[in-house]
């Protein structure tokens, strides 16, 4: 490869790559704990206050489908009551 064909990437950090991939276990829903585990962190709370941020959409989402969990059981308990 000569200079030409060279790629040039951003500048990142080891300290980046590692938010990252906490940010797509939080979206995986990966255990808290077993985040913990993995980041080294010595306890969940560390975790938390410092990924916390990449969270609240996951929580928001969560949030909506258990609305709607609610919604569709109600339903469906509603017409078992009127069969």
């Amino acid at each position: 490869m000569n200079q030409k064909d060279a790629i040039i990437l951003p500048k990142f950090s080891n300290h980046s790559l590692r938010h990252t991939f906490t940010t797509r276990m939080c979206e995986a829903g990966v255990n808290i704990k077993a985040m913990q585990e993995i980041l080294g962190h010595a306890d969940a709370e560390t975790t938390m206050d410092t990924y916390a941020e990449e969270t609240k959409e996951l929580i928001k989402s969560e949030l909506i489908n258990f609305e709607e969990f609610f919604e569709r059981n109600s339903k469906h308990s509603k017409e078992q009551l009127i069969v």
